[in-house]
């Protein structure tokens, strides 16, 4: 819902994008030798109305090699960052939406 243009759909969305991002990376690196396993990749794209949405597919990519650790720990360390990020915009707009109270008590 978005009062006077503060929608919460934005930053909800980026922390569910960045948070399956993650779950893939911890799966690929917890599969690094798992014989047959295929890697996941999130496919990231703009939802109507605003935000992000994703879906996780399988990769064909190799997951047994070190570019393929590296690349998961890199992502990992993303995600981590990208939920801190709309978490604080989600805190900024939680904010500013008290503050609009106040000044209208």
């Amino acid at each position: 819902m978005a009062i006077n243009g503060l929608s919460s759909t934005i930053p909800q969305s980026g922390i569910a994008v960045a948070l399956q991002r993650l779950d893939a990376a911890a799966s690929n690196t917890a599969n690094r030798q798992t014989e047959g396993f295929q890697r996941l990749r999130v496919e990231q794209s703009e939802a109507l109305g605003g935000g992000v949405q994703a879906r996780t597919v399988r990769s064909s990519e190799a997951n047994d090699s070190l570019g393929a650790a590296v690349r998961d720990a890199l992502d990992a360390r993303a995600a981590a960052r990208e939920v801190e990020a709309n978490a604080a915009v989600f805190r900024a707009r939680e904010d500013a939406l008290g503050s609009l109270f106040d000044a209208r008590a």
